[in-house]
């Protein structure tokens, strides 16, 4: 029987070490890339920063063309005497940002911006809908402080954090179509008590401040980081999403969170000063007074800010379609 020649070990040797130097490389890239991620303090907020951008462009409002009467209101089973005027734009989901103390039930200790919206990501809780990608399902973020104790059996004691917080209701779950008012739906979506999946930890704050696109002069869309496309008060916003979203994340390091955490226990730390994002033309003004506040208290922080484009805006000056 013959053996292999000479020619046939070389290249088969040749074709081993080219794998095995590919092998290392990639060994070498993963290890790199695993340090530098364990070697920054604001990876996790980086990662969360990166997902709520993501989401936050995929929201929609799916608004289509309705008659209202003389006094802009649509017809509704509650009054079916109607007599239909001139059409409007209209929508039966809803996008609402704003103060999260306001947003969100009493008894929640939050800090800046939270935001409810749709989206369609296709998130069910059965395999009864698979393949259905479009599927709507709502999200909300918010930042809250409390207590994350873990299992009980790893005995880790408390955990006092500022958490990024995101909520994403099932398909199933869905009620936006049944609540006649943007704040019964963020209660369905949002329930007192309910304990909201942690995002990233160590946040400081979130902010969401409604835009038109970077040409655009007209009157800004939010004077107070308020946004709601269900306030009928509002013809010009009503059952329209905006262009585009500027997009604030402060993040806290670890070392800080835990100094923080000894010092306040199970009292909210007071990262962000009195009195600051309440109007939307002070915006970078008071991330500068954050800024050098969280710098005065050595405390190390990252400011993520980025504009987000909203694909499924078609944004109108009218109240028509």
């Amino acid at each position: 029987m013959g053996g292999f020649s000479l020619l046939e070990v070389l290249i088969t040797l040749m074709v081993l070490l080219i794998i095995f130097v590919a092998l290392i490389e990639f060994m070498t890239d993963v290890g790199r890339v695993w340090k530098a991620t364990a070697n920054d303090p604001y990876a996790e907020a980086e990662d969360a920063f990166s997902v709520l951008a993501r989401n936050l462009s995929t929201a929609t409002l799916e608004p289509y063309s309705d008659y209202t009467d003389a006094t802009g209101n649509f017809r509704t089973n509650a009054a079916p005497a109607f007599v239909p005027d001139h059409p409007a734009r209209r929508s039966d989901l809803a996008f609402v940002c704003g103060p999260g103390g306001e947003l969100l039930s009493s008894g929640r200790s939050v800090t800046g911006s939270a935001i409810f919206f749709l989206a369609p990501h296709g998130y069910t809780r059965t395999y009864a809908h698979e393949g259905m990608e479009r599927l709507l399902n709502a999200l909300g973020y918010f930042v809250e402080f409390g207590d994350d104790p873990g299992p009980a059996f790893f005995s880790t004691g408390h955990s006092w954090r500022w958490r990024l917080k995101q909520i994403v209701q099932p398909a199933e779950s869905l009620h936006v179509f049944e609540p006649v008012s943007s704040a019964a739906w963020i209660q369905q979506v949002a329930p007192s008590g309910f304990a909201a999946p942690v995002l990233a930890e160590n946040i400081a704050t979130l902010l969401v401040l409604p835009e038109r696109t970077a040409h655009d002069e007209g009157t800004p869309l939010s004077s107070d980081f308020r946004y709601d496309s269900r306030d009928a008060a509002q013809p010009l916003t009503r059952n329209q999403l905006p262009p585009r979203l500027r997009l604030v994340l402060v993040a806290i390091d670890g070392d800080s969170a835990r100094r923080l955490a000894l010092h306040y226990g199970s009292q909210p730390p007071p990262l962000v000063p009195e009195g600051l994002f309440r109007e939307a033309a002070l915006l970078d003004s008071d991330l500068a007074t954050l800024d050098n506040a969280l710098n005065a208290q050595k405390t190390g922080h990252r400011i993520f800010d980025r504009h987000i484009a909203l694909t499924s805006s078609a944004w109108s000056e009218t109240t028509s379609p």
